[in-house]
């Protein structure tokens, strides 16, 4: 079986908790935590992490005790995108091109370049499960104004909004594990 990022994972906290906490880094800015839990909101507001950890966007009536307004956007603390809503599933098919499906069956879409308005109209759930897993590219049309030569014209403009295929990372057979090309591993997990 394939390595994957989630093998090199630190443990973190394991005390008190219901559950046990692991952090893994990757080669950019971001920390991804890793929760093997029994109750989430009780690990996540437990005296250890609860320092580390924005709940300003919480549910202020559910969680009244958490949610603190004063330490909003405050820097280097970790923040649920989702406030207190829970997501059960993630299409990615880059950092910047994914769908969040939440528990309220509400979605969060993200697509560089493409504008919310089409967003909302045209990108599914579906959708991008169909780019990531059978590998389409699925193209959006907008009209736009544009300039050449000091005089404005109307284009019909025809963008990838979502697209399964990388040309940084190998992807191996099951669609999820990656590794960047050129990797010594890719040749010995093939």
């Amino acid at each position: 079986m394939a390595e994957t990022f989630w093998d090199n994972l630190v443990p973190y906290y394991g005390g008190p908790l219901s559950g046990r906490i692991y952090l893994a880094y990757s080669d950019t800015d971001s920390v991804f935590i890793k929760i093997f839990t029994k109750d989430l909101v009780g690990d996540l507001t437990s005296p250890t992490l609860r320092p580390i950890i924005d709940f300003s966007n919480w549910d202020p009536v559910k969680y009244p005790h958490l949610v603190n307004s004063q330490k909003k956007n405050e820097f280097g603390r970790l923040k649920n995108e989702l406030g207190s809503d829970t997501f059960i599933e993630l299409i990615a098919a880059s950092p910047k091109c994914y769908c969040v499906v939440t528990q309220n069956e509400k979605l969060k879409k993200a697509a560089k370049g493409t504008s919310k308005h089409l967003m909302k109209k045209n990108l599914t759930a579906e959708r991008f499960k169909e780019a990531v897993f059978e590998g389409r590219v699925i193209r959006t049309t907008t009209n736009a104004i544009r300039s050449l030569k000091l005089k404005l014209y109307t284009m019909e403009v025809v963008r990838t909004a979502i697209s399964g295929v990388s040309d940084k990372v190998y992807i191996f057979d099951d669609g999820i594990t990656t590794l960047p090309l050129g990797h010594y591993k890719i040749e010995e997990m093939k």
